[in-house]
């Protein structure tokens, strides 16, 4: 017997209510009238059936697998398009991640739910976290990593604090550049957003900067392999390659590090190129030997 069959025969529905599902679910496979099917119930004297015994929370568990790590996997139904776990329930539709959010936190979520954990679609309650934690979360990492503060402006000239989000590494992006683009994407005839482009490698360096304490710089641009990064013209560059040529007027030679101890310190300062790290460490070893003179191995 098809689910999907239309026109199904009275023998059709009979046999599904003896099955014990309920009218609504019979009308929905079957294709048929829901009074049909309460008609033949009636008639034959079976007995009504309830549309759903268990509580929100009991069938969430029931369509849930445990995973080794700790992850729960999806066994109910999903969003055909992105594979997304999808929940009926009493004629509504639920997120499966937004009730796990629930449980765990007894309160509703704020934005759209999802788990970080790298299972696909996990819905373990310890796993998934709204929009605002995990802002949260990432502005965390983001000070970790020296780069707490965010610019002031995208490179559209929105407002970030209003529209900035953050990747899962803590870069910062704008969200209404972001919308702009999906709906251009959409409806290629939407005004596409105007973007304002650095005039000069200097120019670029310096909307991403953000000065701090001490005379420390924090890059809040992206990084390649844990290094500062900025794309200008087509090329990317070597932040603190940049940041040396400003500070010393010329070009590095060799590699171009921080000398701080800030992570992803990009004062001109505070760089440093072969030579200049080289000439330290002489003078580091000067001052060893001069120091050992004059107090003597015990020292």
């Amino acid at each position: 017997m098809s689910p999907t069959r239309p026109n199904a025969t009275n023998a059709d529905i009979l046999a599904m209510l003896r099955d014990g599902y309920s009218n609504l679910r019979i009308s929905r496979e079957l294709r048929v009238d829901k009074s049909r099917v309460a008609r033949l119930r009636r008639e034959h004297g079976l007995p009504q059936v309830a549309l759903q015994p268990l509580t929100l929370e009991q069938k969430w568990a029931s369509k849930t697998r445990p995973v080794d790590g700790g992850h729960l996997a999806w066994g109910g139904e999903r969003n055909t398009s992105a594979g997304t776990p999808t929940m009926r329930y009493k004629e509504a539709s639920y997120s499966p991640a937004a009730i796990a959010f629930e449980i765990r936190h007894g309160r509703t979520p704020q934005g759209y739910v999802k788990a970080e954990c790298g299972y696909p679609h996990c819905v373990a309650p310890d796993h998934v976290d709204d929009e605002a934690g995990r802002q949260q979360a990432r502005m965390k990492l983001r000070a970790e990593r020296g780069i707490s503060d965010l610019p002031s402006t995208c490179i559209s000239g929105h407002d970030l604090t209003e529209h900035a989000k953050l990747e899962a590494d803590g870069r910062a992006y704008c969200g209404m550049c972001k919308v702009i683009d999906k709906r251009a994407e959409r409806d290629p005839s939407a005004p596409r957003r105007e973007r304002r482009r650095a005039e000069s490698l200097e120019q670029a360096f310096t909307r991403y900067a953000v000065p701090a304490d001490d005379g420390h710089v924090q890059w809040s641009g992206s990084t390649s392999h844990d290094t500062p990064t900025l794309w200008f013209g087509g090329t990317k560059h070597s932040v603190y390659k940049v940041a040396f040529r400003i500070e010393h007027g010329r070009e590095p030679q060799g590699t171009v590090t921080s000398g701080c101890d800030m992570p992803h310190c990009v004062a001109g300062a505070h760089v440093e190129d072969q030579p200049m790290r080289e000439a330290k460490r002489q003078s580091e070893q000067r001052l060893d030997r001069l120091f050992a003179g004059i107090f003597g191995a015990a020292a």
